[in-house]
C-alpha cells in the first residue's frame, strides 16, 4: 500500500524530529547539558514511536495483497460460472437432441405397429375366410354325398364309483362331541 497525504507527512515529521532529537541529544552530551540530552532523547523516542505507529498502521491496513487475492478468486469464480452456463446449454442442446430422437423413434415405432397390427388384422380375416370357405364346401359336400353324422353314437364306458360302505356311529364318550 502506498502512503497516503496524511501517512506520508507523518511520516515525513517523524523522521525530522527524529534527526531534531538526535542532534539535540548529541548536542547537550557534548555541551554537558543534561536538560538538552534528555529532551533530545524525548523527542527521539517520540519520533520512533511515530514512525512505529505508522508502520504498524501500513503492516495493519495494507490490503492490496487481499485485494488481490479477491480480484484472482473472482476471476476463477467469473470462469467457472460462465463454464457451468456453456456446460448448461450444451446439456439442454443435446437433451432437445435426446427428446427429437425420442420422439422420431416412438414416431416410427407407431407407424410400425399399425402396418403390422395391419397385416396381422389381413392374415387372420383371410385365415377365417379360408376356414368359413372350407366349412361351407365341407358342409354341401356332405349334402350332396349324403353323408350327415353318424345316427347312433358310440356309448361309452363309464367308470363306476366304488361302492361305499355306511357308517356305524362312534361311540360318543362324556363331553366328547362326536359326528
Amino acid at each position: 500500500m502506498k502512503f497516503t497525504g496524511g501517512t506520508r507527512a507523518t511520516a515525513t515529521a517523524a523522521g525530522t524530529v527524529l534527526l531534531g532529537g538526535l542532534a539535540l541529544t548529541l548536542y547537550g552530551i557534548v555541551l554537558d547539558d543534561y536538560t538538552r540530552a534528555l529532551g533530545g532523547t524525548c523527542l527521539t523516542v517520540t519520533a520512533c514511536t511515530a514512525i512505529v505507529l505508522v508502520t504498524i498502521r501500513r503492516w495493519i491496513a495494507d490490503t492490496s495483497n487481499e485485494r488481490l487475492d479477491l480480484a484472482t478468486a473472482e476471476r476463477r469464480a467469473q470462469d467457472e460460472y460462465a463454464s457451468y452456463i456453456a456446460l448448461k446449454a450444451a446439456l439442454e442442446v443435446e437433451q432437445g437432441r435426446l427428446r427429437q430422437d425420442i420422439s422420431a423413434e416412438s414416431a416410427a415405432l407407431t407407424e410400425r405397429l399399425a402396418v403390422e397390427r395391419r397385416k396381422a388384422e389381413e392374415d387372420f380375416e383371410e385365415q377365417r375366410a379360408t376356414l368359413i370357405s372350407q366349412t361351407m364346401e365341407a358342409t354341401v359336400q356332405m349334402f350332396h354325398n349324403g353323408k350327415f353324422a353318424p345316427d347312433v353314437a358310440a356309448a361309452g364306458k363309464l367308470i363306476p364309483f366304488p361302492q361305499q360302505e355306511p357308517q356305524r356311529q362312534r361311540a360318543r364318550e362324556h363331553g366328547v362331541v362326536g359326528p
